[in-house]
């Protein structure tokens, strides 16, 4: 569920927007239109897996996986700010050409992004996608409630979930029930990396800085408002509108006091939440006044540290630095805070460019209850190969870990694991590109990974270059 936070969210945006993002971009000597390197390299810039494996074919056919609606989001912000920016190029303003444009590309991108946000394919339907995928992974059934078309509802809902359906995942796959909360949050914070990588790494210069700001924002918001006795009059509110109407609610109520109650208690039956008010179904929304002293605690810990998520020197318009040498080495850092399955993550992000070789390495610093784990995954991206006359890509990524066993909130013991993916790249035009990946995964949690266990996955696809 995403409840309505739209005023705070736009004007906190909006202030902090105006002061950072509209005087760095203004002032840039950088023009809109693409910066063009002396070395031309061939990169992906848009791709949509057509087929995502085992996922597509499980329990009678599901889409989008976590994979796929990540992807037509961001394609959708990098079309639409590309056509917005690219509107405004069109015409000769004179002596002020570049600040002209540069000023109508911010006004006109950020009412796109602010009029768009409860739209199909925006961030608040990637948000309640990824919520659905969690569910969809166990073959439960729910309905994105985006598609209403409501732009002025009090709060977005994935409805039509059956309560046995979450009896059954709470009883046996607790972490999932977990995960299934903080999945949202996680997908709009995928968004952003996914469209900063494609950014640094394509030399583009797509005008994503307002919805950058928008997302960390809102979810920074979002879980501030769990420690609030407002959770308990909406959520009053929403259980006497839905009255006996099972159908109509939705799977949890608000998010992060969902997460860190199920978190706490990992083994408590889902049932045992009680009978909702109307005296039909289970009473799945969790208050402010059902958390303990500690549960609370620690989700204020979590509220503080969404903080760590504003480091980002994206946020300003800032696109890296440069170290000349015979070769440049282009390079950008920025620090993340996620919520997973056992607790949550402080990451950081390096942006690395030198030559052909795109590198992106993330290091993570996992934490339950009980202690702290270490992990790190690299990823080589759009590597030039030629074979056998074929012009191709190569995307690879490897990660090693260790995280709590069990993916348990509770415990001191460590879980070692790993992953190792590929993706081919053929180059069908200098514009087109099919591909074909995989993955091989241990146990554990991966941000934009569907499966906490052992998993073998495969996918094909369309891919734009450039």
């Amino acid at each position: 569920m995403s409840y309505d936070l739209k005023p705070l969210i736009y004007f906190s945006a909006i202030v902090t927007y105006c002061f950072g993002c509209a005087v760095t971009t203004i002032a840039d000597n950088n023009p809109l239109r693409p910066n063009h390197d002396s070395q031309v390299q061939t990169v992906v810039t848009r791709n949509l897996a057509t087929l995502d494996l085992p996922f597509n074919l499980s329990h009678g056919g599901r889409f989008p996986s976590m994979d796929q609606s990540l992807a037509l989001t961001a394609g959708f912000y990098t079309l639409s700010h590309s056509a917005i920016g690219h509107l405004w190029t069109q015409i000769n303003w004179g002596r002020y050409d570049t600040l002209i444009e540069k000023t109508l590309t911010i006004i006109s991108v950020t009412l796109f992004d602010l009029s768009t946000v409860a739209l199909p394919l925006a961030d608040a339907w990637l948000h309640e996608e990824w919520h659905r995928a969690v569910m969809n992974h166990r073959g439960i059934s729910s309905f994105n409630d985006i598609y209403y078309l409501d732009l002025f509802a009090e709060m977005i809902a994935v409805s039509h979930v059956d309560d046995r359906d979450l009896v059954r995942l709470k009883q046996k796959y607790p972490a999932e029930q977990i995960r299934l909360s903080e999945a949202g949050i996680e997908g709009e914070q995928q968004l952003v990396l996914k469209l900063e990588r494609d950014n640094f790494f394509s030399r583009k210069n797509a005008w994503h800085y307002f919805l950058y700001w928008l997302i960390k924002l809102n979810s920074l918001s979002y879980v501030v408002s769990g420690n609030s006795t407002e959770v308990d009059e909406l959520t009053d509110e929403f259980n006497q509108k839905e009255g006996r109407n099972i159908e109509v609610r939705d799977f949890t109520g608000h998010d992060f006091t969902a997460w860190v109650y199920d978190l706490h208690r990992p083994q408590e039956a889902y049932q045992k939440r009680g009978i909702h008010p109307s005296g039909v179904g289970l009473d799945r929304y969790i208050k402010f006044s059902d958390l303990t002293s500690d549960e609370r605690i620690f989700l204020r810990r979590q509220a503080r540290l969404q903080w760590l998520n504003l480091l980002d020197p994206y946020l300003i318009g800032l696109k890296g630095g440069r170290i000349p040498t015979s070769t440049p080495l282009r390079f950008n850092l920025s620090l993340g805070h996620m919520l997973t399955s056992f607790g949550y993550t402080i990451d950081t992000h390096l942006f690395l460019q030198r030559g052909w070789a795109n590198l992106f390495i993330v290091g993570h610093r996992y934490f339950n209850h009980q202690r702290h784990f270490s992990g790190l995954e690299i990823q080589l991206i759009d590597y030039p190969l030629n074979w056998s006359n074929n012009r191709l890509l190569v995307t690879s990524e490897l990660g090693v870990w260790t995280q709590p066993k069990a993916q348990s909130f509770y415990t001191d013991r460590a879980s070692l694991g790993g992953l190792f993916a590929l993706k081919i790249y053929r180059l069908l035009s200098d514009r087109w590109a099919v591909f074909l990946g995989g993955k091989i995964k241990s146990v554990g949690w991966v941000a934009g990974d569907i499966s906490l266990d052992q998993s073998l996955t495969a996918n094909i696809g369309l891919a734009m270059t450039r």
